[in-house]
C-alpha cells in the first residue's frame, strides 16, 4: 500500500521532459517578442527625437527672411562657406558663414546669431538668382535647398 501511494506521487507531480522542453519554447518566444518591440520602439525613438529635421526647417524659415529685399548678394572667393547680403534701401550687410559646427548670422561686422547648430559641413552656391544651402549635419543627415532671390535695383 505505501509503495502503491508512493508511484502515484511521482506521476501526478513534476515535469516531464516533453513539457520542460515546451515551456522552453514558449519562454524563448516571449524573450524574442520583448527584443523585437524593445528595438522597434528604439529606432521610434531615435526617428521622433532627431532634432536635425526641425532644425533644418527652423534654419530655412530664418533665412528666407534675410532674402527679401535684396540689392546685391556675392559669395566669398576664398569660402565657399560665405556669403554675404546687403539691402535696399538700408546699409545694412548680413554675411552667413559657418564656424566650427554652426552656421551664423552677422549684421554690420557686429556680434554673431547662431542659425543652425550640430553640423559637420556646409557650402553656400550662388548660380544666378539661386542660392543652394548644402548641410551635412553630425548625425550624418543631408539637407540641401534652393533658394530664389529676387535681386532688386533702387
Amino acid at each position: 500500500m505505501y509503495q502503491r501511494n508512493w508511484r502515484n506521487r511521482l506521476n501526478s507531480s513534476g515535469f516531464t521532459l516533453i513539457e520542460a522542453l515546451f515551456s522552453f519554447i514558449v519562454f524563448a518566444l516571449f524573450i524574442h517578442l520583448l527584443i523585437f518591440i524593445y528595438s522597434w520602439l528604439n529606432q521610434m525613438n531615435d526617428s521622433i527625437t532627431n532634432n536635425d529635421h526641425v532644425a533644418w526647417e527652423l534654419f530655412v524659415n530664418d533665412f528666407e527672411q534675410y532674402l527679401s529685399n535684396v540689392k546685391h548678394i556675392e559669395q566669398s572667393n576664398t569660402r565657399a562657406k560665405t556669403i554675404q547680403i546687403s539691402y535696399v534701401n538700408s546699409n545694412e550687410i548680413v554675411v552667413v558663414d559657418q564656424y566650427q559646427d554652426i552656421i551664423r548670422m552677422q549684421k554690420n561686422y557686429l556680434g554673431y546669431i547662431p542659425l543652425l547648430m550640430g553640423i559637420k559641413n556646409s557650402s553656400f552656391r550662388l548660380n544666378g538668382n539661386y542660392i543652394t544651402v548644402y548641410v551635412e549635419f553630425q548625425s550624418g543627415a543631408v539637407k540641401e535647398r534652393e533658394f530664389f532671390v529676387q535681386i532688386r535695383n533702387e
